[in-house]
């Protein structure tokens, strides 16, 4: 796949292409064995995300490594193309730059690129949207199965299910060394708290429910990240656009946390989406 044709299936701005261009003209580096070796194993993208910025140098709205990135994207292709992934799907997962690109134009007024440090996931085919969902491949002491809840999800109940069951589909056919592997998801949509902001019907409660919550972290402020974008501290100055930010507010500014929770899909789950 050419970078020309994988901007238009990504749908990124428009300006955003012509600043990827301008850079892939005037490009001086080049991403060595080694270098892409680090890109591309878990344990050790970290370092290569840094060395590769390093590389790169002065970098201000990440179109640089934005385009250093979505380079190796294309070459990743070519493993979807081995494995007969469907292509829909290879796009779908790799619009997660597109969707974070334009969030943080809309928060901040520009558009910039600050997610370099996750792309590797999806290059190495560990992470996949299907559906509502992202689910990531993790090995390390074992192997386990993360869901990732992307900022545009559905999350009505009809959705979460439809997105499990093709979920499992796919790792029935794709990756089938990995069936019967638990399925985990951490996140700030998990925190009981939230129980005491919302309905009890509301989309996030009934995804909750989905899960078995085995620990909690009330020490962690992502929910300011996700619910408050651009804010980085609890105070007056929190929005609130939305019920669930007046709620929110009310309810940090008492001083209580809403923090995360990490939680495994339920049994009854995973027969009803023949997992």
């Amino acid at each position: 796949m050419e970078s020309t044709e994988l901007y238009q299936l990504l749908e990124l701005p428009k300006v955003v292409i012509t600043e990827l261009n301008k850079y892939e003209n005037d490009r001086k580096i080049n991403i060595n064995t080694d270098l892409r070796k680090h890109l591309l194993t878990r344990g050790l993208w970290q370092e290569g995300i840094k060395t590769l910025q390093e590389l790169i140098g002065d970098d201000p709205d990440g179109i640089k490594i934005l385009w250093e990135l979505l380079n190796l994207a294309c070459e990743s292709y070519k493993e979807y193309e081995k494995k007969s992934i469907p292509v829909e799907i290879y796009v779908e997962t790799m619009k997660f730059c597109t969707r974070f690109i334009k969030d943080y134009q809309r928060v901040y007024g520009k558009y910039k690129f600050v997610w370099a440090w996750w792309f590797p996931r999806q290059l190495s085919l560990q992470e996949f949207r299907i559906g509502a969902l992202e689910y990531e491949f993790v090995e390390s002491d074992k192997k386990t199965i993360s869901v990732h809840i992307p900022s545009d999800a559905d999350l009505r109940e009809e959705n979460i299910l439809k997105s499990l069951s093709a979920f499992g589909n796919f790792r029935k056919i794709f990756f089938s060394t990995w069936e019967n592997t638990e399925i985990y998801c951490n996140s700030w949509l998990l925190s009981p708290t939230l129980r005491e902001l919302l309905d009890k019907d509301s989309n996030i409660i009934n995804f909750q429910k989905l899960f078995v919550i085995e620990s909690i972290d009330y020490e962690k402020p992502s929910v300011l990240k996700w619910v408050f974008p651009g804010h980085t501290e609890i105070s007056d100055k929190l929005p609130e656009n939305t019920s669930l930010q007046r709620k929110m507010k009310k309810y940090l500014l008492s001083g209580k946390s809403v923090g995360c929770a990490k939680g495994h899909l339920k049994k009854q789950y995973l027969h009803i989406c023949n997992l």
